[in-house]
């Protein structure tokens, strides 16, 4: 439902947009910093568990180059602080119930074609990529390790090893690009779902995000 209504207003924005003057974006670079916000999902285990995310911000960087006014090849990373609610199980088959936040980062590779080369235009893309996964629970005892300070003296730190798990990812993405008269700086909106291979994960989950970035091209 939700893909449906951002699909809507995507039409809606394509429908009353205003032919402006054709861009030059053939064999330039460019540059995004952004934001998103990924949308809660539920994720089941294969053996019985369960993860339920909730809905977050996160940040994003990037970059591309655009091959001719209309095809351009993007890369970039995004990084989220997620919270959940998990369900887990003991080695005797009992029900443990976990709150807490991960960290995901996500490189990823993607071709975008523009479906005109206007100062505003409509996208559609593609692409695969890698995500990492900080479960930040910890997998092991604590790592105590000291070193001398010419300020504070003998110093102390510990930490705790924690659950990784890194996947396999691609994704589709469609949205709107406005490039201001400068011509070199735009802003893109755009809706995203990412497909993600965990090996523990009775399906592969989708993970939906809504991405806003400002963009410098040169």
């Amino acid at each position: 439902m939700r893909t449906f209504s951002l699909g809507a207003l995507t039409l809606a924005f394509m429908a009353g947009a205003v032919t402006a003057s054709a861009q030059d974006r053939e064999g330039r670079w460019e540059f995004t910093l952004g934001t998103f916000y990924q949308l809660g999902i539920g994720v089941d285990a294969e053996e019985g568990g369960a993860l339920d995310t909730d809905d977050e911000l996160g940040l994003a960087i990037g970059g591309g180059y655009n091959f001719s006014d209309q095809l351009a090849l993007t890369f970039g990373m995004q990084w989220a602080r997620v919270g959940y609610d998990a369900l887990a199980l003991d080695e005797n088959g009992g029900e443990i119930g976990i709150s807490g936040s991960y960290d995901a980062w996500t490189t990823s590779a993607n071709l975008v074609y523009y479906l005109n080369d206007d100062q505003l235009t409509p996208y559609v893309g593609a692409g695969v990529g890698w995500t990492w996964v900080d479960t930040n629970v910890p997998s092991g005892p604590p790592i105590t390790w000291c070193w001398w300070d010419p300020w504070w003296g003998f110093i102390c730190s510990t930490s705790y090893p924690t659950k990784t798990t890194d996947a396999f990812s691609y994704q589709a993405s469609l949205g709107l690009r406005y490039t201001f008269d400068s011509d070199t700086t735009f802003l893109r909106l755009g809706y995203t779902s990412q497909w993600m291979d965990f090996d523990k994960a009775s399906s592969t989950p989708r993970f939906d995000v809504i991405g806003l970035d400002i963009g410098f091209i040169f």
